[in-house]
């Protein structure tokens, strides 16, 4: 009997692994998935290539329950290895909140995997909450807005030193706001970009990766950089520059407990459209608020979790955070530091790369969520 409960609980939690993983490319914003850049040797053991199907399931607070299918193509550009697997993926799906995404993720490996471009494809059509622009949102302060837009995520990036890789990145947004309730306490024609704007943003990034394994490391440090420069010869609408920083350092103490430490920043300088400020929420960048619910020109966010496995496939994680946003760096204060926390369960799919996924609830000052997600936060 025992058995059969764990082969059920094994089975439900591959098909919702497998979706999961499809869907949160999709409500990913300007960073690489970590996942992907680490060179993962358990791809050397077959170069056949492979296209299927899958569902997709995902839940956030912003979006509500994401449905869809996928199909999902795996590949290898060339037989000398070592040689990562390629994938390229086509999703498409419908959130109880009326959203429609369409979406390619791609990560493609060459040359002994020296080089790499990861990045997407995707079409939006999207309702949001906006909170307003500081670093005192409330939860009854609000508007709601509709925006349909295309997007094209690109880094290209090759590897220049051992654990160091140096290239570029390409953003493009072409963001048509169609709808506006102008009932609530924000007024469209009040912020930058309000009507419509397009981004279009290009400059170098890079990567410092020394972690031990990709989906759920215990040691080693993992630095992502890059510099976007918005301006009418790139093809914005808006002249501006965003910088960001993220940084994560992992720590085992013992055989089954990880420390993990997150630090991130984003600033921007210039005219700024009102969605592209930096922004504090979501399931990875402090949990417990809305995506966007502080946002702001600049912003800073530290967070540290304690992830512990227990028996079997079954984990526990307890996490906190703290962040600010801010209109210019000398706005940043001791006294403005916004707080969150809570815990989560961790059910641990490939037992062989510790693959996860994670059930996690947060609570900040007026605000909660609940998360179902893939892989760790950060």
């Amino acid at each position: 009997m025992e058995q059969s409960f764990k082969n059920f609980i094994f089975s439900f939690f591959t098909i919702i692994t497998l979706s999961i993983s499809t869907a949160e490319v999709a409500f990913s914003q300007d960073n690489i998935d970590k996942k992907t850049v680490e060179l993962d040797t358990a791809l050397y053991e077959t170069d056949k290539n492979s296209l299927f199907p899958l569902p997709v399931v995902y839940y956030t607070p912003e979006a509500g329950l994401f449905y869809g299918a996928s199909i999902l193509y795996n590949f290898f550009t060339n037989r000398k290895k070592p040689i990562n697997a390629s994938q390229i993926q086509l999703a498409a799906g419908y959130t109880t909140k009326q959203q429609t995404l369409i979406f390619l993720p791609f990560q493609i490996f060459w040359d002994q995997n020296k080089w790499r471009s990861i990045g997407e494809l995707g079409y939006y059509n999207y309702a949001y909450p906006f909170y307003g622009i500081g670093n005192n949102g409330q939860q009854d302060v609000y508007s709601t807005y509709r925006a349909s837009f295309p997007r094209v995520r690109v880094f290209l990036l090759k590897e220049t030193a051992p654990n160091l890789f140096v290239g570029g990145r390409y953003w493009f947004e072409n963001y048509d706001i169609i709808e506006w309730d102008n009932s609530g306490d924000f007024q469209q024609e009040d912020f930058s970009g309000g009507t419509y704007n397009r981004t279009s943003g290009l400059g170098p990034a890079m990567i410092y990766d020394t972690r031990d394994a990709v989906y759920y490391p215990r040691e080693g440090h993992y630095l992502e950089s890059f510099i976007e420069f918005n301006h009418q010869y790139t093809g914005s609408t808006h002249n501006y520059t965003a910088i960001s920083f993220d940084y994560a350092y992992y720590y085992s103490p013992a055989d089954k407990t990880v420390l993990a430490a997150n630090a991130f920043s984003w600033s921007n300088v210039g005219d700024v459209p009102f969605n592209r400020l930096a922004q504090l929420g979501g399931n990875k960048k402090m949990r417990g608020y809305f995506q966007g619910y502080f946002q702001d020109n600049n912003l800073l966010l530290g967070q540290l979790e304690v992830r512990q496995e227990l028996f079997w496939r079954i984990g526990l994680a307890a996490f906190g955070s703290v962040g600010q946003t801010a209109e210019t760096w000398g706005d940043y204060g001791m006294n403005r530091w916004n707080y969150a926390g809570g815990a989560g369960l961790r059910f641990t799919f490939d037992t062989k790369k510790h693959i996860n996924v994670r059930l996690d609830y947060a609570v900040g000052k007026d605000s909660n969520g609940f998360y179902i997600a893939f892989n760790e936060a950060f």
